[in-house]
């Protein structure tokens, strides 16, 4: 049996589903935002990282919520956040992740009079320029706060028509889960889904908030966004999301961290695979994580050893599957990710 080495994970060609573009910036990116958002920081490294990384002892979901305050004012002008999305895909691309979807919302993002539109297309330009330098596909997936009132996220709906770009290809909704349940967003995320747009949504991933994933799929989800809690459903609930080939978008550091679990007993993305769902591995946040895609294929890799070469292949067919393109570009990522894995195990 192949021992899966760092080497080794390194060379698996990837996808993620998964990845918030605020929470996932280089040290060195978020410095030249600094300069250019002209704010002088007099931090050391180490400090800067203390403000944006979540301690491994954070309390709850809120609290990691938190460490965005630190990034957020440096992502407002075009400039910025153009740099910033392609800073992420070159950190996907050293992972050998092939192709990325990328999340953001872009209310967070017009403090400085940038309209909607312009900060869904400065993300855009930033993937685009990024796929010209590096053997990657990246798509954006504009991202709705559960703590936003409803009347604001109704603007979001109207850059789908707007921005008839193919690199816009989804919607999610983030944030307070606990106190912001998925049934209060129904007629948003039914809108969305008349006008064909895939919904991803965050579900699942605070103790005993279930519900909030049978909601998700019922309110028209294909992929849902960690749902941890998938493991307390019933059979029969988990067969139907089988059947129905749910994506899970799992993100192991990041399931610790908002303590959706506190032990390894309690994490489920084994036992849920074994079963047959589909389920994925992702970053979340890279920086407010302090992680990479390689790090979370090494910790699957030591925490199941028996997880092999061959899971990880068939996690990333998952994902694919999952992605939101078009069934040809689907069709070329299995064919070639077949190739390569082949390679790695030969």
């Amino acid at each position: 049996k192949l021992v899966l080495k760092s080497e080794i994970i390194a060379q698996m060609p990837k996808v993620e589903l998964h990845c918030h573009l605020d929470g996932s910036l280089s040290l060195s990116c978020i410095k030249e935002l600094a300069k250019n958002a002209g704010v002088n920081i007099t931090m050391t490294d180490e400090e800067i990282l203390e403000k944006a990384q979540a301690l491994e002892n954070t309390k709850n979901l809120l609290e990691y919520l938190k460490r965005f305050d630190f990034v957020l004012p440096l992502l407002q002008s075009y400039t910025n956040l153009e740099l910033a999305a392609y800073d992420v895909v070159k950190q996907a691309a050293d992972d050998h992740i092939k192709y990325i979807e990328i999340r953001f919302a872009p209310t967070q993002h017009l403090l400085e009079n940038l309209s909607l539109e312009e900060a869904v297309e400065a993300v855009i330009a930033g993937l685009s320029r990024a796929e010209n330098d590096f053997d990657i596909r990246a798509n954006a997936l504009i991202c709705g706060l559960k703590q936003e009132p409803i009347q604001k996220l109704q603007k979001l709906l109207p850059l789908f028509d707007k921005i008839p770009d193919e690199h816009l290809v989804g919607f999610d909704m983030a944030g307070d889960e606990l106190n912001y349940p998925q049934e209060k967003f129904i007629d948003l995320i039914h809108d969305l889904k008349i006008n064909g747009v895939n919904v991803t949504l965050h579900a699942g991933e605070c103790p005993a908030c279930e519900q909030n994933i049978l909601d998700s799929i019922a309110m028209g989800a294909s992929r849902i966004g960690h749902g941890i809690m998938t493991k307390n459903l019933s059979k029969a609930e988990q067969e139907m999301m089988i059947e129905k080939q749910i994506v899970l978008e799992m993100a192991p550091t990041s399931n610790f961290q908002t303590k959706a679990v506190t032990e390894l007993a309690q994490y489920p993305f084994k036992e849920l695979y074994d079963k047959g769902l589909h389920v994925t591995l992702n970053t979340d946040n890279r920086t407010v994580s302090a992680t990479s895609l390689n790090k979370e294929y090494e910790k699957i890799s030591a925490w199941y050893p028996d997880f092999s070469l061959a899971d990880f292949e068939k996690i990333n067919h998952y994902a694919i599957d999952g992605a939101f393109i078009s069934k040809e570009e689907k069709e070329q990522l299995h064919q070639s990710f077949i190739k390569e894995y082949k390679k790695i195990s030969e």
